[in-house]
């Protein structure tokens, strides 16, 4: 059974028989590790410990309290993964077929059950289980670099586009600032008064004045976000410092909207671009806070994982908050198109959130939002390792921005000259 157990995944048998679970323990704890438990209450136990680590779960049918097909069936719903076996009595055998043809269970043996018959049902069952759970892992790996790849295109797309409003918009509003600045004054020098309605005038004034500042800014969160070339990388980062530092900002003058940061102790430092990722923490906590009318919370959670495909140390940041309904679906997938407009919020840039995207992209990492359904509120996830190494496809995409940069730039002067 140890050539067919290569992740050495362990076996649970839950049993009320005190001398089955010795003799299973002392014929099979060479094989895989094993754990035991004398009733369905003590399987869960161990299974809220260790469940990570089994591979089957092997229950007897008659127990005190819950029977061995209610524990498995309860198992199957809060820990689908790993093989169900049931072992019977002859008289429970039609409860076991059937149980077996509803899907519930993997295999069934009866009672008093034969160690070799059982050694090869426990080798079938763990080389089943070991080639699905590395199915899950080949497909995961898939679904993430597809994923990066997705991303990696709308980089490459947000970088053109940066680039060509970057041209035009930026020299439009260079004439229209210029005009507004000297605009009091020529008015003073036409007339040699100030308007009558001198309220309405000021209010305008400062009206465009600020729309202007929208337009620059959004222009400038664009085109510093798509320019991947520019990332700086510092070293001994702290993650929670920098959001900390953040809704010190956000939350300057704020009294109803409160703000809880949960770090877990042992996450690393991470090596990035401190002003980006700052950036990017600023804008987290100010979509989270956007979202609510009123008294609310925004809450930050930072963990961190191994990754099992590349062996990095990941860092992994959740922004939760209690407001409006961010959406479903495809309103979800476009929160970070850049100029997608939410139905509840029309006021609201999609620049910021795009940043964020781009941020963690040229981070080596990927970003998600979604609806939370069982407490209903909404959370932004982004994960990035907490030492990037450019892979292939970074590498590659920032490379076409930078082409599509440079050649809108030299399509321009060509044009202009």
């Amino acid at each position: 059974m140890n050539e067919t157990n290569p992740l050495n995944y362990g076996i649970l048998y839950v049993d009320d028989e005190v001398t089955s679970l010795k003799y299973f323990r002392e014929i099979f704890e060479e094989t895989a590790p094993v754990f035991t438990a004398a009733s369905a209450e003590e399987g869960f136990a161990v299974l809220q410990e260790h469940g990570d680590e089994i591979g089957i779960v092997l229950s007897d049918q008659r127990m005190p309290g819950q029977n061995g097909i209610d524990f498995l069936s309860c198992v199957a719903e809060e820990y689908p993964r790993p093989m169900r076996i049931l072992v019977t009595a002859h008289a429970d055998l039609s409860v076991a077929v059937g149980a077996l043809n509803d899907g519930l269970l993997y295999a069934y043996l009866t009672k008093p059950w034969d160690p070799e018959e059982l050694g090869m049902r426990l080798s079938c069952a763990l080389e089943h289980f070991n080639v699905a759970t590395e199915r899950e892992r080949l497909l995961e790996e898939k679904s993430i670099a597809f994923n990066h790849l997705l991303m990696a295109d709308r980089a490459a797309s947000i970088g053109i586009l940066a680039a060509g409003l970057n041209h035009h918009l930026r020299n439009s509003l260079t004439v229209i600032r210029t005009f507004h600045e000297l605009l009091p004054y020529q008015l003073d020098e036409e007339f040699g008064r100030k308007p009558q309605d001198a309220d309405y005038f000021e209010d305008s004034y400062s009206e465009a004045k600020d729309q202007m500042g929208k337009l620059t800014n959004m222009l400038t969160n664009l085109w510093d976000s798509a320019n991947g070339s520019s990332l700086l990388s510092e070293e001994d980062l702290d993650v929670g410092k920098i959001f900390r530092d953040a809704a010190e900002v956000v939350f300057a003058r704020d009294t109803e909207v409160s703000f809880s940061l949960d770090m877990d102790d042992n996450v690393p430092t991470v090596t990035g671009d401190l002003r980006k990722l700052s950036q990017m923490a600023r804008l987290l906590i100010q979509e989270g806070k956007s979202n609510i009318t009123g008294a609310g919370s925004v809450d930050v959670s930072i963990s961190s994982f191994q990754d099992q495909s590349t062996g990095q140390e990941m860092i992994q940041v959740s922004c939760v908050d209690d407001g409006k309904s961010i959406g479903e679906g495809e309103e979800l997938e476009r929160l970070f198109d850049p100029f997608y407009v939410r139905p509840h919020q029309p006021e609201e840039y999609g620049t910021n959130l795009m940043a964020c995207y781009l941020t963690v992209f040229h981070h080596g990492g990927r970003i998600n939002a979604e609806r939370l359904h069982d407490s209903g509120k909404n959370a932004i996830t982004f994960v990035i390792p907490s030492s990037p190494a450019p892979s292939i496809d970074q590498s590659g995409s920032k490379k076409i921005i930078g082409d599509a940069v440079r050649k809108q730039i030299t399509t321009k002067v060509a044009l202009s000259s």
